[in-house]
């Protein structure tokens, strides 16, 4: 088995036959970060920094690109960028008080009334960069069949869409959030797909039942967030689940956004938000992505574990 051991010597050796530098282990993790990054951002290997090929590939790719481009001067250049992003990462890690505030809200103990709408905006998208993408890209069918439209790039901002409309409704958004980070999880193709709902269901239990944060969540909320996961293709609300109408409202707001879709709304938010112009439309989504960036602490949904998946 090739290890994350194996990939460090090899980038080792590539630095040496390639520049005749002996480089430190932090200088090796900053030159295959610089790499890592070149891959994620090229449309051929990744789409929005989520790799559509698989971790020996990238790895192999990241040793190419060090034989191909890299020259002894850049080092220290990579290594002052590494050192800033590391940084970066420090400053938007959820931190404890803030896990604490997203159980006490979960539990009852306090309720989003409380908190000021842009920390709770920080915090539950911090959550999900954090605690939920990288498990959702684990378990996924959008990404093992290399969707476009309907992959995890969309999944994340129904995401957003759904923080905000969570908090506007004066709903706990966890229930809503993980709802959100499920709903696609069985898509097959980009194309019409009914029965994607339906078949989340299985993958969305075994993610409840193995989920670190299952115990803070109410069997009521379980409940909710299966319901909402299979039926927010349907056409059709509910007024005794407002995890599955907050869901359909981002899912729906997205698609017509994209006019691909229109649709009546569940909430209040939706119905505002369905009002919104081309522009004020553009500039919403953009905000998600920038807040969603620089919240993000690994590029692409690292571990943190390692440079590289």
């Amino acid at each position: 088995m090739y290890t994350q051991s194996d990939f460090n010597d090899d980038v080792l050796n590539a630095i040496i036959g390639k520049t005749g530098y002996l480089p430190s282990v932090e200088e090796c993790k900053a030159v295959a970060h610089h790499m890592e990054y070149n891959i994620r951002a090229d449309k051929r290997f990744a789409n929005h920094g989520h790799l559509k090929i698989s971790t020996q590939k990238l790895q192999q790719f990241i040793l190419q690109q060090i034989y191909s481009n890299l020259h002894k001067n850049d080092i220290p250049r990579y290594m002052q960028q590494y050192r800033s992003y590391k940084q970066n990462q420090k400053n938007c890690m959820l931190t404890l008080s803030e896990k604490a505030d997203i159980t006490n809200i979960a539990t009852g103990k306090k309720d989003v009334t409380d908190f000021n709408a842009d920390y709770l905006k920080n915090i539950y998208t911090k959550y999900f960069n954090q605690v939920l993408l990288p498990k959702i890209e684990k378990i996924s069918w959008q990404k093992k069949n290399n969707l476009q439209y309907h992959g995890l790039w969309h999944t994340e901002q129904v995401a957003m869409l759904s923080i905000d409309i969570a908090i506007q409704e004066k709903h706990n958004p966890l229930p809503i959030l993980i709802s959100a980070a499920l709903h696609d999880c069985a898509r097959k193709s980009d194309n019409h797909d009914p029965n994607h709902g339906i078949n989340c269901k299985p993958i969305a239990q075994s993610f409840l039942q193995n989920f670190s944060d299952a115990d803070i969540l109410s069997f009521k909320d379980k409940c909710q967030i299966i319901e909402a996961v299979v039926f927010h293709n349907a056409a059709n609300n509910s007024k005794s689940n407002h995890v599955l109408n907050c869901l359909q409202d981002a899912d729906s707001m997205r698609l017509l956004w994209s006019g691909q879709q229109k649709f009546m709304p569940n909430t209040s938010t939706g119905r505002k938000m369905a009002q919104f112009s081309s522009t004020q439309q553009i500039k919403y989504l953009a905000s998600c992505i920038e807040k969603m960036r620089a919240l993000k602490p690994f590029f692409g949904g690292n571990t943190g574990n390692s440079l590289s998946r």
